[in-house]
């Protein structure tokens, strides 16, 4: 004689839960669940969340339209303002980088053209010593304005 393991509905009931989980589950699995599921309203916990995520200065338009005139033309002005202050500061951060890079480069000219003048003062008396400055100066001037834009060249590679 062959003794044959008594299945409880709660373990089936999580058998099936598990196939489920796993996308195994035949239709005749599906049935079987949806019976244990009726037959146990009881001991059976359900849970549904609803999550619903928004972002930007605007609420949704479901939840605008339930706001009066007045309360939604405060709030679209404020977002108006709100975007009008981000393109400010955006404008004001481009024009502060380009400045800094242009104050860079007369910086970088000034300096370039004054290790020029200062090689050239002194090759009467030593060319050795000019050179060695021109040759730093000319290294200085490649350094630069070429480096920055081959590593923003790698960078972006």
């Amino acid at each position: 004689m062959v003794d044959k393991e008594v299945v409880t509905p709660e373990q089936q009931l999580h058998q099936l839960a598990t196939k489920l989980h796993q996308g195994q589950l035949s239709a005749q699995e599906q049935s079987l669940l949806a019976e244990l599921l009726d037959n146990e309203p009881g001991e059976v916990l359900m849970s549904v969340t609803r999550q619903q995520l928004h972002v930007g200065p605007l609420p949704p338009p479901d939840l605008l339209n339930q706001y009066d005139d007045a309360t939604r033309q405060t709030i679209l002005s404020m977002a108006s303002k709100e975007q009008a202050h981000a393109h400010d500061m955006q404008q004001k951060s481009l024009q502060g980088a380009i400045a800094k890079d242009r104050r860079g480069q007369v910086i970088g000219g000034v300096i370039a053209v004054a290790g020029l003048v200062a090689a050239a003062a002194i090759a009467p008396y030593s060319t050795v010593a000019a050179a060695i400055i021109g040759s730093l100066d000319l290294f200085g001037m490649v350094a630069l304005f070429v480096a920055p834009r081959i590593l923003e060249k790698r960078s972006q590679s």
